[in-house]
């Protein structure tokens, strides 16, 4: 089954950063990604997913300084 999408999705990438945020009463979702390599090139762009409503949005990031090493940030969990 594939889901569709609608909103200012986002290009394919690699490496890319995401998060899954719940609202307090687990009623949605907001998937938040960021960054990425796509081709030939790195990625520095940030995108909101809404979960049940399938919605992509671009978060602007105009005043975030593009350096090194923003492509291969990692996620981590900490657990309690």
């Amino acid at each position: 089954m594939k889901q569709v999408a609608i909103g200012d999705t986002p290009s394919g990438r690699t490496f890319s950063c995401s998060v899954l945020v719940p609202a307090p009463d687990l009623s949605s979702y907001q998937l938040y990604m960021f960054s990425g390599y796509g081709g030939r090139r790195s990625l520095l762009n940030m995108y909101v997913l809404s979960i049940p409503a399938f919605v992509w949005k671009k978060i602007d990031l105009v005043n975030y300084p593009n350096e090194w090493g923003i492509l291969h940030m990692a996620c981590t969990l900490t657990l309690p």
